[in-house]
Parts: C-alpha cells; structure tokens; sequence
C-alpha cells in the first residue's frame, strides 16, 4: 500500500516523532498483512480448489508478507540515519535462508519447495525477530490501533502505492504477454524468463541505492539542504556500477547464460544481453525516482509510470508475434529508458539540478574505455573467460576510482 516509501519519507523529515509514527503504522501494517494473506488464500483456493495448492499459496502468501513486515522494519533505521545497521540487515534475511536451506540439503541430500518455503520463513521470522530487538534501542516500540489515523495512512500513502503498482505492472507484464500472445506451450515466456530473473536480481543493486537515498533526500529537502552534492555522486557511484554490470553481461552472455543453464539457444542469449541493458536504465532510475519521491510531487511521477505501461503494452503487442523473447526483451529496454530519462528530466526541471558538462562528458568517455578494455580482454587474451572477467573488473574499477566517479562515501 506505499507504506514503506511513505514511511521513509515522514520519519526522515520528522525524526523526532519517529516512535508515536511507528506506534501508529504498526498496526496497520499488521491488519493489511492479515487481510492480504485472507485475501489471497481465499482468491487461490476458489480457481485451484486443491490442498496442495491451496498450501502452496498459504506459505508464499506468509513469505510475501514477512518480506514485506522486514523491509518496513528496516526502512526505519535509513529513515534516522543509521545506514550502517540497514546495510547490514538488508543481506541478513539472504544469509540466513542461506544457511537454512543450505544445513537442510546438507543433513538430507535434497529438498523439495514445502521445505524451501519453510527455510524462507524461517530466515524472516529470525531477521525480524533481530530488526524488533536493535530499533527498541532507538526509540519505544508499542502497538496502538486507532481507525482515524489508520485511513490518514492510507490517504497519504496512497499516491506512493499507486507509485509500486504502476512499476510493477510495466515491469512484468512483459512475460505475461509472452504467454497469451503466443501458442508455444509458454516456451518463448520460459526464455526469456531465463534472463529477466538475472536482471531482476541485478536490480537489487539500485533497489538498495534507493532505499538509502529516500530517507537521505527527504531529510535534505525537509532542512532545504543542497542535494546537488549528493545526488551527484550517487549518480556517479551507480553509473560505474551498473555500467561495468551490463558491458561485461553484453561481451560474456554467451558464457553466463551456458554456465547457469542447460538447454540455451539464441532467444536467451540475446534476451540476457537486451535485459542487461535495460537494467541500466532500470538502476539508474532509482536515483531520479527517489529524489522525486522524497518530495511527494507525484503526479507527474504516475504519470511517466502510465505512458510506460501503454508504451511497453503496445511495443510488446507489435514485436512479440514475430520476435517473441528477444521482441519481449526490445520492448522492456525501450520502456525502461523512456521511464528513465523522463524521471532525469523531470527531477532536473523541479529540483534544478545541475551536473556539469565535464561529468556527462566523463561518464561517456568511462563508458567507452569499459567497452574498449572489454573487447580487448575478450579478444586477445588467451585465457579462461571468466579469468578474463575478474580482470575487466577489476580493471574497470581502476580507471572508475581514477575518473572520480567511484567514492568511498556519498557525501
């Protein structure tokens, strides 16, 4: 319901309030996890009357809303500062499902998915358990329901919900059109589901770049602070980043695609390389997306979202038929870099940012030595590929270190 984002942004810019707004939220948070849980249990169970299913949808729902409770838990430590404690958290939930899943294989030589879900919720209940214990040393944690605050959360957030469902379904709806368009037994879909799970997970890099500048601009835009400093040099710490990401996914895909999976033909080849790109795009959002969602100004904010959807729906409507993965993957980069330069615009109008001729014309002369040192490693250096790899980044995180552009603080 946008709670998060929302909560981020009115805990960052009042700090002072931080436990009567957490009391509040609370329990809100909870009956919405309750009644999301009810709500699609019962909404699985009417199209797939079966137990096992009905099971199945059970322990993903659980997942989905421990997820949800651990990231609204950790947004509160970013939202008074401490970046360090949230770092730290946003990898323990992963570690810890890790080592779960892992001792699980490890004493039964195999697993099946009611023990994979189990393992999940295991690792979130432990992660939770530790978020409650470390915010209780920053401020009083206690329950308290009240309706009128309750539908005040919900109208305030509401704009910042509208904010997730857009980019959800512009973001998805790329496979779901694969499936219905074609008549392929959902093969094209499979492909190309092949590469979008690794850019999503790329994606994670810019996903934790925003939930640590949204508490930070809306901070810096509560005190009307300078954030050109700032946004600067977050722009040129994800721009290597993700530019190093995705050179090195378009040179290598052939290799990264064979050493994941088994059957692999062109349409996941280049659907990976296409994504990858698109994942630039998607990263460097976040940036541009949470400065403008630190100010609430969002209604031209949806609005970019909705073009967005009607863009990729259309593109998608046009290319799939005949291009099918790599048709589906085209139209998501197209999209993704509309999204993206539509929210550079946008921020730069209302907030008046300035960056400077000299740092556009380094980030396209960076970008061209991270190709230029790629094609050479790939080309002529006779060794295993993935030893080549090492070396274009590690290479490449040299010269970003020498542009400036890699910096050891946002600051």
């Amino acid at each position: 319901m946008g709670i998060q984002n929302y909560n981020s942004k009115n805990i960052s810019a009042h700090r002072e309030s931080v436990s009567k707004i957490f009391s509040n939220v609370l329990a809100t948070k909870l009956i919405l996890i309750l009644i999301f849980t009810i709500f699609v249990v019962l909404l699985g169970s009417f199209i797939y009357p079966d137990k096992a299913f009905v099971r199945l949808i059970l322990g993903l729902s659980v997942i989905m809303s421990l997820q949800s409770f651990y990231i609204y838990l950790r947004s509160h430590f970013s939202a008074i500062g401490k970046f360090k404690i949230e770092t730290y958290l946003s990898a323990l939930d992963k570690l810890l499902m890790i080592f779960i899943l892992g001792y699980i294989i490890y004493i039964s030589d195999t697993i099946n998915i009611q023990n994979f879900i189990l393992g999940q919720i295991g690792a979130y209940l432990l992660a939770i358990l530790l978020a409650f214990i470390l915010l209780s040393r920053f401020f009083k944690i206690k329950l308290a329901f009240s309706l009128s605050k309750s539908k005040h959360l919900l109208k305030q957030s509401a704009p910042f919900a509208l904010v997730v469902l857009l980019m959800t379904l512009y973001t998805r709806m790329d496979g779901v059109m694969l499936e219905r368009l074609l008549n392929d037994n959902a093969s094209a879909a499979g492909k190309y589901a092949t590469a979008f799970r690794l850019m999503d997970a790329a994606n994670v890099i810019g996903y934790l770049f925003a939930v640590l500048l949204l508490p930070m601009f809306a901070n810096m835009l509560s005190k009307k602070e300078d954030i050109n400093p700032l946004i600067k040099n977050a722009t040129g710490l994800l721009f290597s980043i993700t530019s190093i990401i995705s050179v090195a996914s378009w040179c290598y895909a052939d290799e990264i695609m064979h050493l994941i999976y088994i059957d692999i033909d062109a349409q996941n080849i280049e659907s990976f390389r296409l994504l990858m790109m698109g994942f630039w795009a998607m990263s460097m959002s976040y940036i541009f997306g949470s400065l403008i969602t630190a100010s609430g100004q969002l209604k031209t904010f949806n609005l970019i979202f909705i073009i967005g959807i009607a863009m990729n729906w259309i593109l998608n409507l046009w290319l799939i038929p005949g291009e099918f993965a790599i048709g589906a993957a085209k139209a998501t980069v197209v999209t993704q870099f509309f999204v993206f330069l539509a929210q550079v615009f946008l921020a730069f109008a209302k907030f008046k940012i300035s960056f400077g001729m000299r740092f556009w014309l380094s980030a396209i002369g960076l970008l061209g030595i991270y190709f230029a040192i790629s094609f050479l490693l790939y080309h002529y250096l006779p060794i295993y590929w993935g030893l080549k790899l090492m070396a274009f980044i590690i290479l490449t995180t040299f010269v970003s270190f020498l542009a400036g552009f890699f910096r050891l603080s946002l600051r």
